[in-house]
C-alpha cells in the first residue's frame, strides 16, 4: 500500500509546493535584517539624572572601597607622623606608596564604573558576578595623559608658539579631557587617548551636550574643593586651638598627640570626600557614554534604567556583549563580519536557536544557495529536535519556495513536518511531504506513522472511507506500534453503522 494519500480519482490533487510555501522571510525571527539590529533604548538625559548620580558613590561597593582606601591611607599617615623626625625618607616613601596604591585602587574601580555604566549597568548591584576590574595600567595611562599632554603643550608652545596660542591649547586640552577618558575606556590605548582628532571625534559625536557635560564636571571639581574646605575650614582652627590647649594643660607631648589626631582626621576627610567625587565623576562620564552609546559604538547589554533582582553571571554578560557586537556589525552593514562572529559563537553554543535565527536571516540576505540549504538543514534538525514544529514547518516552506528540490536528509523528519502541516490545516502540504514514502524508504520504521498521517490528511480533505481503510490497515499490520494505538483512537471517531466521521 502506498504511503500518503493514495490516488483515488475523487481525491483532490496536491498543490505545487511553491504555492503552499511561505514567502522568503516568514520564518519566525527572520523577517529581515532590521530585526537583528540592536533596538534603540530610551535614556533619561544625564542632566536630569544628576540627583540620582549623587547617590551612586553611596552604594555598598563604592562606599566600602572608599572607606577601606581612606582608612588605610590615614592609618599609614597616623603611624608615620611621629617617625618623620627620625626616619623621614623611609616614612615619606611609605606614605607616598600608600597614597599611590589607594589612589590606583579607587581609580581602577572608577574605570570599572565608567565601563559598566556605559554598557547599561547603572546600579552596582546588577554588575556581572566574578567581575574582573580593568587592568592597573589604565589609571596609570590616564595619569600620564594628565601630565604628559599639558607639559608637552607648555614646553613646545613656549618654544614655537605665542603665549596666547599656548593658553588656547591648554583650554582645548581641558575641554577634551572627558572625551580622552571615554576614548581610553573604549580602546584602552594611551595613543588614542592623547590623539586630539580621536577625542574631538568623540566630543562632536555627542554634540552640544558635551559642553554641558564639561560644565557639570567642572562644577563637581569646584564642589569637591568647597566641600573639603567647608569640612576642614573650622576644623584646622579647632585643631590648632585644641593642640595649644592640650599643650598648656598636659605638656608638649599631649599637644603633639592632639595635633597628630586632628591632622589624621583631616587626611581621612580629604580622601573620603575626594574619592566620593571621583566615583561620582566616573558615574557621570559612564552614564553619558550610555546615553550616547549609539554614536559612540558602545554595545549596551545591561538592563539600563530597568530594575534587576540581582547580578548576572560573568558568562551571561560576555554572551550579551558578543550578541550586541553582532547587532552593531549588522547595523553598520558589515554582514560578512557579523556572520563570522555568529559562526564563532555557534561553535560554543551549537544548539542556541537565537544564533541560528540570526545566521539564517543573514544567509537569506546573502543569497548563496549552498550555504542557505546547508544551514537550513541544520536549523531544521534543531527545531524539530526541540519540538518547535511550527517554526520548522515555516523554515521548510520558506526554503523549498526558494529551492524546490530541498528536502531533509533524514527521512524521519518528513512525517514530523507532515504532522505539523496537518496541525496548521495544510493537508496538501502534508500530502506532498509523505507521498511515496513507503516506496522511497522500504522498511523504514516510520512507515506506520506515515500511514496514520495519510489517513489524517484524508479526514481533513473529507475522504473518510479511504481514511478508515488506511487506519484499519495500520491496526491490522502494525498492531504493536504506537502508530496502531493512534490509528485506533481515530477509528473510534467513526460511527459504527455508516462509517461517517464523528
Amino acid at each position: 500500500m502506498n504511503a500518503a494519500v493514495p490516488p483515488p480519482a475523487a481525491a483532490p490533487p496536491a498543490r505545487p509546493a511553491a504555492a503552499a510555501a511561505a514567502a522568503p522571510g516568514t520564518v519566525p525571527g527572520t523577517a529581515g535584517i532590521a530585526d537583528l539590529v540592536e533596538p534603540a533604548h530610551e535614556v533619561t538625559p544625564f542632566w536630569q539624572r544628576m540627583p540620582r548620580l549623587f547617590l551612586f558613590p553611596l552604594q555598598r561597593p563604592p562606599l566600602l572601597r572608599n572607606l577601606g582606601a581612606s582608612a588605610l591611607f590615614t592609618l599609614v599617615v597616623w603611624l608615620g607622623l611621629p617617625e618623620l623626625g627620625s626616619a623621614p625618607l623611609r616614612w615619606w616613601l611609605l606614605i607616598f606608596l600608600a597614597w599611590v596604591g589607594t589612589s590606583l585602587f579607587i581609580a581602577r574601580f572608577g574605570f570599572l564604573v565608567i565601563e559598566r555604566s556605559a554598557a547599561g549597568y547603572l546600579d552596582t548591584r546588577g554588575y556581572p558576578e566574578q567581575e574582573s576590574l580593568p587592568n592597573w595600567w589604565r589609571p596609570v595611562k590616564m595619569f600620564l595623559v594628565l601630565v604628559f599632554v599639558p607639559v608637552a603643550i607648555t614646553l613646545l608652545g613656549a618654544a614655537l608658539l605665542p603665549k596666547g596660542v599656548v593658553v588656547v591649547a591648554l583650554l582645548a586640552f581641558a575641554l577634551l579631557l572627558p572625551a580622552s577618558v571615554m576614548v581610553l575606556t573604549m580602546t584602552d590605548s594611551f595613543l588614542d587617548a592623547v590623539n586630539p582628532s580621536q577625542c574631538l571625534r568623540t566630543a562632536t559625536g555627542i554634540g552640544p551636550p558635551y559642553l554641558l557635560l564639561c560644565l557639570f564636571l567642572f562644577m563637581l571639581s569646584v564642589s569637591s574643593r568647597q566641600a573639603i574646605s567647608f569640612l576642614l575650614g573650622g576644623h584646622s582652627a579647632g585643631a590648632a586651638a585644641a593642640g595649644a590647649s592640650a599643650g598648656a594643660a598636659h605638656g608638649a607631648e599631649a599637644g603633639l598627640l592632639a595635633m597628630r589626631g586632628y591632622f589624621s582626621v583631616s587626611i581621612l576627610v580629604f580622601t573620603l570626600v575626594g574619592n566620593y567625587f571621583l566615583v561620582l565623576t566616573c558615574a557621570l562620564i559612564g552614564y553619558t557614554m550610555y546615553q550616547y552609546s549609539g554614536v559612540l559604538g558602545i554595545a549596551v547589554v545591561g538592563p539600563g534604567e530597568a530594575r534587576r533582582a540581582g547580578p548576572i553571571s560573568a558568562a551571561a554578560h560576555e554572551r550579551r556583549v558578543r550578541e550586541a557586537m553582532i547587532g552593531k556589525l549588522i547595523a553598520a552593514g558589515e554582514l560578512k563580519e557579523a556572520m563570522e562572529l555568529i559562526s564563532d559563537e555557534m561553535r560554543l553554543r551549537p544548539a542556541d536557536l537565537s544564533l541560528h535565527v540570526r545566521l539564517h536571516t543573514l544567509l537569506l540576505h546573502e543569497g548563496s544557495r549552498p550555504r542557505i540549504e546547508d544551514h537550513a538543514e541544520r536549523y531544521l534538525e534543531l527545531l524539530l529536535a526541540a519540538g518547535n514544529l511550527k517554526e520548522a514547518l515555516a523554515l521548510y516552506e520558506q526554503t523549498q519556495a526558494m529551492f524546490p528540490s530541498f528536502t531533509p536528509h533524514d527521512p524521519a523528519r518528513l512525517p514530523q513536518l507532515a504532522g505539523a502541516a496537518i496541525e496548521a490545516h495544510k493537508p496538501d502540504l502534508a500530502a506532498q511531504l509523505i507521498r511515496g514514502f513507503d516506496r522511497k524508504y522500504p522498511g523504514h520504521p516510520r512507515i506506520p506513522d506515515v500511514y496514520v498521517i495519510g489517513a489524517r490528511v484524508m479526514l481533513q480533505t473529507e475522504h473518510a472511507p479511504q481514511a478508515r481503510s488506511l487506519l484499519e490497515h495500520v491496526t491490522a499490520t502494525y498492531g504493536d506500534t504506537p502508530a496502531a494505538a493512534e490509528a485506533r483512537r481515530y477509528l473510534a471517531r467513526f460511527a459504527p453503522k455508516d462509517g461517517a466521521q464523528a
